[in-house]
């Protein structure tokens, strides 16, 4: 179900696309318009026994609660890291409470292990289209809100920005300087320039234009 990257030019470029059984992966557009995928929270344990690396997810309110963080900051930062792409390329996303008609769901591991991770499948018969996605989160290590340095507690907006650049059909580059390179940093704060052109060439650019890029601090690993 989780796909894996090959290894090309893409690499030199900043990013690399997800590939399903040899082919790249990405939601369905219609037309000129937005990709359009929906989001929801798990609302009760759910198990996905194809799923690589979230079979088992739960609520969130034992992670919330480990690391002091309200249920509406952390919705609030799941919201803002969705933005991050939509700002930059031809996707949209929206809540909806409907947990088995959500394209993408986010929750905590019910066996914790890591730190974050993705599973993407596509479509039956549809090689190439996505067809739901998941986000789990490691409830017994402590998260923040924000950069401080301590790079052994990570940031929920960063981390979630990132496995989202996983729903949507991204995986880790070669290069360390991205949003989705394989370690977590805090000398990054928003998506970098090979993040955004590989969200572009699966959706199209955000027709009002790209943002600037910002970085702050110096602490990376």
């Amino acid at each position: 179900m989780f796909a894996t990257a090959t290894t090309s030019a893409q690499d030199f470029l900043g990013f690399r696309l997800l590939y399903l059984q040899g082919t790249p992966v990405r939601w369905s557009v219609e037309g000129t318009g937005p990709a359009r995928v929906t989001y929801a929270f798990v609302e009760h344990p759910v198990r996905v026994p194809e799923a690589r690396n979230c079979e088992g997810m739960v609520q969130v309110d034992a992670l919330l609660a480990h690391s002091e963080i309200s249920l509406s900051v952390f919705r609030n930062e799941v919201r803002a890291a969705f933005n991050m792409w939509e700002q930059v390329t031809n996707i949209s996303f929206r809540e909806t409470h409907d947990m088995p008609t959500a394209g993408i769901l986010i929750g905590a591991q019910a066996l914790p292990e890591g730190w974050a991770f993705a599973d993407v499948a596509q479509q039956p018969g549809h090689s190439g289209k996505i067809e739901k996605s998941l986000i789990c989160l490691n409830p017994d290590r402590r998260w923040k809100v924000g950069f401080d340095g301590n790079l052994d507690v990570y940031d929920i907006r960063y981390t979630v920005a990132h496995e989202i650049g996983h729903a949507i059909g991204l995986d880790h580059p070669a290069s360390m300087d991205q949003l989705m390179s394989y370690r977590y940093q805090e000398g990054i704060r928003v998506l970098q320039s090979g993040d955004i052109d590989g969200a572009t060439q699966l959706y199209g650019a955000k027709r009002a234009g790209r943002p600037s890029l910002a970085r702050v601090g110096t602490h990376a690993r």
